[in-house]
Formats: structure tokens, C-alpha cells, sequence
């Protein structure tokens, strides 16, 4: 069984005071969907949302490294900002779309799609739980337009609330609907809010899902995992001998699991030794991500991966500046005047928490099946061992769910 929680944050802000104007409080929609095929818009915005996932992930690694574990949700950050960006306009707009490599998407087909995107998400397999919420939350008496509220409200299947944001239980206010949205597993997600904060534009999604091969649990067994430093550490080793699409080049080694019905995917991805994983990180983009992909063949795999359960949290704000839209967060140059007539609105701060547990979970019956029967030679081994980096992906629309870096399983 795989947990998977990511809440994703995007404050925006202003210098000065503002009129009193009560918008809409509106709350989400029940809304079942059948699953279908994407349609080219929906699998055009996946496709750059998976562009702006590598160059995320490359930057994250390069900025966290001193971090030993990594999670990051680009879909979620990707969506969040997709919100915001009904907000913006001008240089702001456009160094926006272009950052999460949309292109010439007009606004009308990004939100489209990620509509689209949303529905096809939530309904995509039935054995898998996977919650996706949006919300925005104002406070009382900032004059917010109507148009920018209903928009994100409708495509992004957004709850929207005024809140006084002066009151001393504004941030547990929302940071209660975000630990709600992710099992309990996001708390305290903001706690405080400044003076000049007058927004917040918040994504969480869940994501718990079954093996559709379980791992058995007698066969895991304690064997050394070499960290980044060349030290040691002796981590819950599991392991499975079956078959798996694998492909191994010169670059390193990838191997994909399924979960539930084969909707998602985990691909696991182990760089050569010798190469770095900064080198690995940066060196991958969306172009390689597909041909690394198309690359995987089935065949028989004694496959070894260690259990592993951290938190992570990171300030995103820098990295979004590094890779081309600085500019959203500086005033007196963002332009947000979509958002409310005016024209010191800007972004704060984009804070990322997450949490993941990722262990064996199987029933006793799955484990047997686990077992190879009548084998009379040992298939190549596959053991993640040492620093490797793991993506959770969506595998018709090829979306990229999660993205993280694994480099102490005990930390």
C-alpha cells in the first residue's frame, strides 16, 4: 500500500489597506464522472505540467541537498499556480504560462483542461483513493472580483471563503480544511498569518492506492543501503521476484510498479553508479522522461526496495524565481489586477508540505501470489541500494502525480 499526501500553498498579498466587500462563500460541488479518454487539450497541459515537473524536481534537488529525502507534488504546484494565474495578467501572465510551459495555451484552455484533468483524476480507478481538493480563502472586506471567484470555482472545482483574517483562528482554520483534505497528514499547514496577507490559493491532493502485485512481507529482510556520503545503514530491505517493465542503460536503471487496476504507476529510478544525483536531476527533462518510458520492457526481475516514511517541506518561492516567474513576487512590478482592482496584489510565499509511507501492506493471500513457482534460475537483480529518485505518475494522460528523491530510507 502506498500514502501519499501533498498540500501545496500560494499566499498572495498587498501594501495597503482595502475597502470592505463581501464576495461569494461558496462550497464544492459533488461531481461524479465515468472514466474516458483524455482529450489533446487535457494531455497538452499534462505534457507541459510534466516539462515544468523535471525542471522543478532538478532545482528542488540542487537547492534541498542537504536534505536526504525529497517529495514534491508538481502536478499540485502546477495546478495551484494555475489558479493564480487566472489572477494575473501582463508580464505576469506571461512569464507565468510560460514557467509552467503552457506555451500559447490561451486561459480559456488551460482551465479547460485542468477541469478536465480533475474529474479524470478523481474517477480514474476504482481501487484507488485519490482526492484532489482546491480552495481559496480571502479576507473579509478585500474587494475580490466576482469573475476571478466563479472562474476558479468552476474549473478548478474551487471551495472559496471569506475568513476574518485578523482573528487568532484564522490559520487553524485553514490549515484544519487542508489536514482534512489529506487524511489527517498535512497539520499546521500555515501558522500565522502577516499583516499584509490578504489571500490564500491552497491545492491538496491524496493519494493511497494498493500494489496490484503486493510485496510479501516474510521476504523483507534488513540489508545495508548506501547513503550519498558512501555511509551505511542497514534499512527494511522489501523484495519480489517477478516481472516488472524494467530498462537499464548506461544513464542508470528504471523499474515500473502498478498499482490497483494499472491506472498509476510508480517508476522507480536508480542513476548509474558513479553519476551523481544533482547530475541525474538536472540532466532529465520531459524529452528524456518519454524516451526513458518508451524504453521499458517487461521481463522477469528479482526486484529489491526499501520501505520508507518521511515528512518534507520546502519553500518554493526561490526555485519558482530561478526557473522564470520572479517576477509574481516582486512589488510593484506583479500585475494581479485580475484578482481585485488593484495593483500591489503579489505572491508571498509557496510553501510544500508533504508526507509519504511506502511499505508492503499485503493480504495474506496477495503473498502467496507473490511467490515464483517452478524457477529453476535467478532473474537479474534490481536492488535499490543507494540514492534513487521515484515518480508517481497517471499512465494514459502520462501526468506526473509525485516526484521525489529517496537517499536515507531511515531518515
Amino acid at each position: 500500500m502506498k500514502k501519499f499526501w501533498v498540500s501545496t500553498i500560494f499566499l498572495g498579498l498587498f501594501a495597503a489597506g482595502c475597502a470592505r466587500d463581501e464576495g461569494p462563500d461558496q462550497a464544492t460541488p459533488e461531481r461524479p464522472d465515468t472514466v474516458r479518454e483524455f482529450t489533446l487539450q487535457e494531455r497538452a497541459v499534462a505534457n507541459a505540467s510534466n516539462h515544468f515537473a523535471f525542471e522543478l524536481l532538478g532545482e528542488a534537488n540542487a537547492a534541498e541537498s542537504s536534505k536526504p529525502n525529497l517529495l514534491l507534488s508538481p502536478l499540485s504546484v502546477s495546478m495551484a499556480l494555475g489558479m493564480a494565474l487566472n489572477g494575473a495578467a501582463g508580464s505576469t501572465f506571461t512569464a507565468m504560462r510560460e514557467t509552467l510551459g503552457f506555451g500559447t495555451l490561451s486561459q480559456a484552455e488551460v482551465n479547460a483542461a485542468y477541469e478536465g484533468l480533475i474529474r479524470q483524476l478523481r474517477a480514474r480507478d476504482a481501487k484507488v483513493e485519490f482526492g484532489l481538493a482546491n480552495s481559496i480563502w480571502y479576507n473579509q472586506g478585500f474587494p475580490v472580483y466576482a469573475m476571478f471567484v466563479d472562474t476558479v470555482h468552476h474549473y478548478f472545482d474551487a471551495e472559496v471563503r471569506a475568513l476574518d483574517f485578523r482573528s487568532a483562528s484564522a490559520p487553524q482554520t485553514i490549515s484544519k480544511w487542508a489536514e482534512a483534505e489529506t487524511g489527517g497528514r498535512i497539520k499546521d499547514l500555515i501558522k500565522q498569518i502577516a499583516d499584509y496577507e490578504v489571500m490564500f490559493l491552497v491545492n491538496a491532493v491524496y493519494f493511497k492506492a494498493p500494489w496490484s502485485v503486493p510485496f510479501d512481507k516474510g521476504a523483507t529482510t534488513s540489508a545495508p543501503f548506501t547513503r550519498r556520503d558512501g555511509s551505511q545503514t542497514n534499512v527494511p530491505m522489501m523484495s519480489h521476484d517477478g516481472s516488472y517493465p524494467w530498462a537499464v542503460s548506461a544513464e542508470g536503471s528504471a523499474v515500473e510498479l502498478l498499482y490497483g487496476d494499472s491506472a498509476f504507476s510508480m517508476v522507480l529510478w536508480l542513476p548509474a553508479a558513479g553519476v551523481s544525483l544533482n547530475s541525474a536531476a538536472s540532466s532529465m527533462t520531459d524529452a528524456r522522461w518519454n524516451a526513458l518510458l518508451a524504453g521499458l520492457r517487461s521481463q522477469r526481475v528479482l526486484l529489491r526496495m526499501p520501505k520508507f516514511r518521511f515528512d518534507y517541506e520546502a519553500e518554493l518561492k526561490d526555485m519558482l524565481t530561478t526557473l522564470g516567474m520572479g517576477i509574481a513576487f516582486r512589488p510593484g512590478e506583479s500585475n494581479f489586477t485580475r484578482i481585485a482592482d488593484r495593483t500591489d496584489i503579489f505572491l508571498s510565499r509557496v510553501t510544500h508540505k508533504s508526507f509519504i509511507d511506502v511499505h508492503e501492506l499485503g493480504t495474506e493471500a496477495a503473498a502467496a501470489t507473490a511467490v515464483g513457482v517452478g524457477i529453476t534460475s535467478m532473474p537479474p537483480t534490481l536492488s535499490f541500494d543507494r540514492p534513487f529518485f521515484f515518480v508517481i505518475r497517471e499512465r494514459s494522460s502520462g501526468a506526473v502525480l509525485f516526484a521525489g528523491r529517496v537517499s536515507d530510507p531511515n531518515s
